[in-house]
């Protein structure tokens, strides 16, 4: 204790004189008593690394040299970036009384080992740290609390100053409550947008299906949805986590004497009022021991252990933990590892199968077996705390955004809540705690919560490749994600939504009609059967003779009007149904829809302005009874301009009209005239012939003077 003591006072003296400002320090070999202290300190630490992996973090740098040997002069192993984990193997000091450690490390699945200053490794392992005061192994320390002392100089946290600004503000107020905290920078060298994306695949990130709708994007399993991509923003920001109990997703994982080893009270209360309370089965330990007992041993936060398995498990009436699921008895997984699917079923058997190959036959070994699965395979590779266990984003191992021990992206928020929780109940907030918090390039100013949606949500039947979305007629470009159709932006008054379908020449042959719902703050959408393909297009004909005109055609079931006029389908009556025509280089201004601008219609059922009934129907083929609109006229320079037809349908539920919108389709009458005379149907010199032939003529030298076009439903040649 004496020479320990001598060893701190030496420490203390060495920053006193290098704080002297007439003081100046020169290189010099360490005298004999100094060499002996210091073989001393280091068969200390071996002590402490032979019993556990002591782990750091680099810091105070963007990127930083590891290097070859202690000194600045040695050459470069690699640089890594502010957050890199490391493991400790020693310590050295310079002849300049500098502290530097030699480290161990994986970087993009490599190991790699050299030397950092101190002053550039965070650490909150408290034997580590008492080591180093009791031996006054770090001298830069000293210099620290010599250089805080001056209470008049402002404030300044070289931690927190490594941050972007968006981050300060809630760090230094954390900062003033918990002086001891200390916060390291992760530089993720990711792109903000990239991670969002990257997040959003293959069920990585999954929402409770009892939160609100407008978190949720489709269906994933029993009891969990995929997540929306502003709910998976505001959990994955950590600047929404910068709080006094939200902060602990960050800490990392370790065991650490002081404010773990006596924790098994603590851990005990926090497991009261849950399936935890008693003894493990077949044993007589309870949980918090074995908790306790599994940390102190595989160096892991037995916090961490038991608000993980109160996470997984909840109420504790899984079969993974039962030991009695058919097939699987005397098996357990408390930490759902493996346990992946998306029924139930598949969940359980795939997690006791993975426990049974395991062999975890006994409650206990579940439990002794699992954690050393998390200590292995996630938190000594980097992926050391509760954020990085959920979103893989430390490229230390197994490269970026699959490795991941959870889909929940709230789990890291709420299992943080419960660890503060228990440091609370031991008094133990004010220990050294270090956080490492990722930061993102390109990040938006703030990513809240969202409160609405006015998502579309929609599984596109089988053939379906287009995937354009429209809501009321208006077409939304939509995103395929997860099996599932996404269209955003369309406000939340929509009534109906459409898909269409299309073969490989692009011509449509199917359409599928959605129900929307606004369901409060997002959409709900239900399919109508009833309404599949209730338009379809039966191509265009063109005029052979007298007026220049083009014809569209679209169809409607038969049977499918009959039900409309009568019983009605899923509650919709039939008001009315036409063809709506525009230009079609003007529907990148204006909607094309009933009523809208710059959109001429034709009615071919409906009520006439003269309270008559308007039935108007060209023919009937294949069951289905085809109405037509004729655009005559045209003058000459417009022989070339593409007109979009659709057909349109108004049905009503109840005091609610929608109207149900057909597929676009758009033609000229100079390309119609090609492609007729390209099929070789007529004779050539013959008048057909002869007329399709003056069109392209015309078209492409339109006379300076031609008649205004007008829509009419007279009946026309066809081509």
């Amino acid at each position: 204790m004496k020479k320990l003591l001598v060893n701190v006072l030496s420490a203390v003296l060495i920053v006193a004189m290098v704080l002297s400002p007439t003081y100046t320090y020169q290189s010099k070999a360490f005298t004999e008593e100094e060499t002996e202290w210091i073989a001393e300190a280091k068969e200390a630490l071996y002590d402490i690394l032979e019993e556990k992996d002591v782990m750091a973090v680099v810091y105070l740098a963007d990127r930083y040299p590891v290097r070859t040997a202690p000194g600045e002069d040695a050459s470069v192993v690699i640089e890594v970036p502010s957050g890199q984990s490391v493991f400790i193997q020693d310590v050295e000091l310079t002849e300049d009384y500098e502290a530097w450690v030699e480290v161990s490390f994986t970087r993009q699945d490599s190991m790699y080992s050299g030397y950092v200053q101190r002053k550039n490794l965070a650490c909150s392992d408290e034997l580590f740290l008492q080591w180093e005061m009791g031996y006054g192994m770090n001298p830069g320390a000293y210099m620290t609390m010599f250089a805080l002392g001056e209470e008049e100089a402002p404030r300044v946290y070289e931690d927190i100053e490594q941050f972007p600004e968006s981050y300060k503000a809630a760090l230094i107020e954390l900062k003033e409550a918990h002086p001891n905290w200390v916060f390291v920078k992760m530089d993720t060298g990711l792109d903000w947008d990239t991670v969002v994306t990257e997040e959003l695949k293959g069920g990585r990130s999954l929402i409770s299906a009892s939160l609100g709708g407008y978190l949720q994007e489709g269906k994933f399993s029993t009891g969990w949805s995929y997540a929306t991509r502003e709910a998976l923003e505001y959990y994955l920001d950590p600047r929404n986590s910068l709080k006094e109990k939200e902060i602990f997703q960050f800490e990392q994982l370790t065991f650490n004497e002081s404010y773990h080893m006596d924790c098994e009270a603590a851990v005990q209360r926090f497991l009261d009022n849950t399936f935890m309370s008693g003894n493990v089965p077949d044993t007589v330990m309870t949980y918090a021991l074995v908790f306790w007992a599994i940390g102190k041993e595989q160096n892991i936060s037995p916090f961490h252990l038991a608000s993980r398995v109160y996470q997984e498990q909840g109420r504790g009436t899984s079969p993974l933990i039962s030991g009695t699921y058919p097939g699987y008895e005397g098996y357990y997984n408390y930490f759902n590892i493996g346990a992946s699917g998306r029924t139930n079923q598949e969940v359980i058997e795939n997690g006791l199968k993975y426990a049974k190959e395991h062999g975890w036959d006994s409650a206990y070994n579940g439990l002794y077996y699992g954690s050393i699965v998390i200590g292995s395979n996630y938190i000594s590779k980097g992926q050391d705390t509760l954020y990085l266990q959920k979103f893989d984003v430390d490229n230390s191992n197994n490269g970026l955004y699959w490795h991941q021990y959870m889909q929940n992206i709230s789990a890291p928020t709420s299992e943080a809540k419960s660890i503060h929780r228990l440091y609370e109940e031991t008094g133990s907030l004010d220990n050294v705690f270090v956080f490492k918090i990722p930061v993102y390039q390109n990040m938006p100013e703030e990513c809240p919560l969202p409160e609405s949606s006015d998502r579309v949500i929609l599984t596109a039947p089988e053939g379906y490749t287009d995937t354009t979305v429209y809501v009321d007629g208006i077409a939304y470009e939509a995103e395929t994600r997860n099996g599932y159709v996404i269209a955003q932006g369309a406000g939340l008054e929509g009534k109906t939504a459409v898909m269409y379908q299309y073969n490989e020449s692009g011509v449509p042959v199917g359409m599928t009609v959605w129900e929307l719902e606004n369901a409060g703050n997002y959409y709900k959408a239900t399919e109508v059967e009833g309404l599949k393909d209730l338009l379809s297009y039966h191509g265009f004909s063109i005029r052979i003779t007298g007026r220049a005109g083009i014809r569209f055609k679209t169809g409607i079931g038969t049977q499918t009007r009959e039900q409309l006029l009568g019983d009605g389908i899923s509650g919709y009556q039939l008001k009315e149904y036409g063809t709506l025509v525009m230009n079609n280089a003007n529907r990148a201004i204006y909607p094309m829809i009933k009523g809208g601008e710059k959109v001429a219609q034709g009615m071919a059922y409906g009520m006439g302005s003269d309270g008559n009934v308007i039935d108007n129907i060209f023919e009937t083929v294949s069951e289905r009874y085809r109405f037509t609109s004729v655009l005559v006229g045209l003058p000459a320079e417009q022989y070339k301009t593409d007109f979009a037809f659709r057909g349109y349908a108004v049905l009503a539920k109840g005091e609610t009209e929608v109207v149900v919108y057909g597929p676009i389709v758009h033609r000229s009458i100079y390309t119609l005239a090609e492609q007729a005379l390209s099929l070789n149907l007529y004779e050539e010199g013959s008048a057909a012939w002869s007329f399709l032939k003056q069109l392209i003529t015309d078209g492409d030298n339109p006379p300076q003077e031609t008649p205004e076009p007008e829509e009419t439903g007279e009946e026309a040649e066809e081509a």
